[in-house]
């Protein structure tokens, strides 16, 4: 193979030139990509396919985390906290015992609206917002910012998606 004909990104067609490219399909990027956070710090642009629910739970998310830790592996930059992330992901795909759902729990409706936004791609912010101003009279101790944190880092939506119709992502805030 004559080195004119190796693949970059400098050359490609096709490319979208106005944002970044997908980590998985790199020159042969083709739609949007999105930013999808995994947690520990750790975010990745991919393109819709790759950034599907299907792809990140295919083989029990195995594809999706051998991917990833190979390119980072290839790249040098396999880090503790992309190694932790993909281990969470992973983690977050077995099957678990049901136990009683303590605290925040008690917010079960919310959660999901909440989560709903988060899966369409709503900040955090505007996910405190939502609550502090649909909650501002309710007697009831509202889910806490940290809460609403951990909501965002624990990802439910990749294992169990929404049964009802996708929220837009103006549904909070």
């Amino acid at each position: 193979m004559s080195i004119d004909y190796l693949p970059t990104l400098y050359k490609a067609r096709k490319v979208p030139t106005k944002q970044v490219v997908c980590a998985i399909c790199v020159e042969r990027t083709r739609g949007r990509t999105e930013l999808l956070r995994l947690g520990y710090g750790v975010s990745v642009w991919l393109c819709r396919a790759h950034a599907s629910r299907e792809f990140q739970v295919q083989r029990n998310g195995r594809d999706f985390v051998l991917t990833l830790m190979q390119l980072w592996q290839a790249h040098g930059c396999l880090t503790t906290a992309r190694h932790k992330a993909l281990d969470a992901h992973l983690a977050a795909l077995k099957e678990r015992a049901a136990r009683s759902k303590p605290g925040s729990y008690a917010w079960p409706d919310l959660r999901r609206q909440v989560e709903r936004a988060y899966a369409s791609g709503a900040p955090t912010a505007a996910a405190v917002g939502h609550v502090s101003r649909t909650l501002a009279t309710c007697p009831a101790k509202p889910p806490s910012v940290r809460t609403l944190h951990r909501w965002r880092a624990q990802r439910r939506w990749i294992v169990q998606p929404s049964t009802g119709p996708p929220a837009r992502r103006s549904a909070v805030g």
